[in-house]
């Protein structure tokens, strides 16, 4: 007789485990907002899927430029960025629309005013600005679309409702993950709008919870004891019974170090799971899921960019460009805020300070100032990936050699002044491959600049390999920092006789 014991049962009635192991899941089901939900909070790769695009996209922040205007312009415009909290509130916004496929970002009005009133940017700086996310449940109604293919607006969006209150449509920015569909009505977002994120990916996603089930049963099943022990006769008695029940709790106790005695003919023996290749399956689900969002598979494994002998240069180039495809994505919705920020940043009352420390405004109204500013307002978003070090290294050589031909082409043409520029050209720029120099270097380009002016420096040392003009170990004279060189021996004379 072979006794198997399997001692532990699935944890079941979570809303995510009725809605994805208890219910018959297809390719193709479009999920609800209820799923979409749970999916996001629950599922171990929900989050991820949302966020991880989000996070990669926002982990730099753009670099404003405002052309023919004070740093302190842009100083003001990133201080009141972060002071409203717009990187925040844009994440929210967008990540709302990833997860059920449509969200909105509005400018909420003053206390015990009409949200229908529209937005004056004008008079933004005047009070306290306060933003909200809505999610599709939120707005449900005014979602709608227009389904006439011959309007203008056919299946855009121009206003939203919040629990039946409209907002102007200057007010929110409607922002939609994918394109909406005609005759396409998603249960997510109650209309014809975006689909989610998890829309292409809900049959894979049951089967990566279905792979966990699978894991929690081969880790109970590998502690679980087979006991084959040997038939009493054909009478037994209760001492037997008893006997044989108190061998099988004993058995039990086994798995806490207790020992068991057996007999000859008996054995105690675990199960053999080691013909499971579950984590091959594991992998092709991901795979699958990845291949449903179009996204990169290293941002649901966090594994290295390459397994091969590429070192991860195509995997780069393929997470770089689908970073940008969310940047160009959140565009819109970046183009919202910078208009509320700008407004707020830039209000009637920085420029008249900006009037004292810089006279040359005095001559613009605020009108024409503020618009000058706008029109030259640039964004720029970093690059996605920062390069190796060794491609960091590769491009600072290649600068490297690109310095040295400049100066070994202009070093005999200029004298005096401009070959202590030049000098000091050149170590400015190598002074800046902190990856190929780690230590800066330091040079005394006016000395050299009197020398060239005397005709001193003819004979100052040889040159190096790369014919870069070195002076001899006798001639340099080693300054303490914070104090002027000392002229080098014979200069004095030769100013005076000049």
């Amino acid at each position: 007789m072979a006794v198997v014991e399997l001692n532990g049962s699935l944890s079941e009635g979570s809303p995510l485990y009725n809605i994805m192991m208890c219910q018959s899941i297809v390719p193709g089901e479009q999920p609800s907002y209820m799923v979409c939900k749970e999916l996001y909070t629950a599922h171990p790769l929900g989050k991820k899927i949302i966020d991880a695009p989000v996070a990669r996209a926002m982990n730099k922040r753009r670099e404003i430029v405002v052309l023919e205007a004070p740093d302190a312009v842009v100083e003001q415009f990133n201080n009141t960025w972060d002071r409203l909290q717009a990187d925040y509130y844009i994440a929210d916004c967008y990540r709302l629309s990833r997860i059920y496929g449509i969200s909105s970002l509005a400018v909420m009005p003053p206390d015990g005013k009409n949200p229908n009133d529209p937005l004056q940017p004008e008079e933004l700086w005047k009070g306290d600005i306060r933003f909200n996310s809505f999610d599709p449940l939120n707005t449900a109604g005014s979602l709608v679309g227009i389904l006439d293919p011959n309007r203008p607006d056919f299946l855009k969006y121009s206003s939203i409702a919040v629990q039946g209150k409209p907002y102007a449509p200057s007010r929110a920015h409607i922002q939609l993950y994918e394109n909406p569909i005609y005759l396409s009505f998603t249960n997510a977002s109650f209309g014809y709008v975006g689909r989610s994120a998890f829309a292409r990916c809900l049959y894979p996603l049951q089967s990566y919870l279905q792979s966990m089930v699978a894991d929690n049963l081969v880790m109970v099943k590998s502690g679980v004891l087979v006991a084959k022990i040997a038939q009493p006769g054909s009478i037994i008695d209760r001492v037997q019974q008893a006997a044989q029940n108190l061998r099988l709790n004993i058995l039990k106790g086994a798995r806490t170090g207790n020992t068991v005695s057996i007999k000859p003919d008996e054995a105690i023996e675990s199960l053999d799971l080691h013909y499971l290749d579950y984590q091959k399956q594991r992998q092709n689900i991901l795979e699958t899921i990845a291949l449903s969002l179009d996204m990169p598979a290293q941002f649901l494994t966090s594994d290295a960019l390459s397994q091969g002998f590429g070192e991860g240069e195509e995997d780069a180039k393929l997470i770089s460009s689908y970073i940008d495809r969310v940047r160009l994505d959140m565009k819109n919705l970046y183009n919202f805020m910078d208009m509320v920020v700008q407004h707020v940043a830039w209000n009637p009352e920085y420029f008249e300070s900006l009037k004292s420390r810089y006279p040359s405004l005095k001559k613009l109204s605020y009108e024409e100032w503020f618009t000058k500013c706008r029109g030259s307002f640039k964004a720029i978003w970093p690059e996605a990936l920062e390069p190796s070090k060794k491609e960091r290294v590769e491009q600072q050589r290649i600068a490297y050699e690109s310095i040295l031909q400049v100066f070994n082409a202009l070093e005999r043409t200029v004298e005096g002044e401009n070959k202590g520029n030049l000098v000091e050209w050149v170590v400015a720029n190598l002074n800046e491959m902190e990856t190929l120099f780690p230590n800066r270097l330091e040079i005394d380009t006016d000395d050299i600049a009197l020398r060239s002016a005397l005709g001193l420096d003819q004979d100052i040392g040889g040159t190096n390999e790369a014919g870069v003009r070195q002076a001899s170990r006798s001639e340099v004279v080693p300054q303490p920092k914070g104090k002027k060189p000392r002229p080098i021996k014979g200069i004095k004379e030769n100013v005076k006789d000049q």
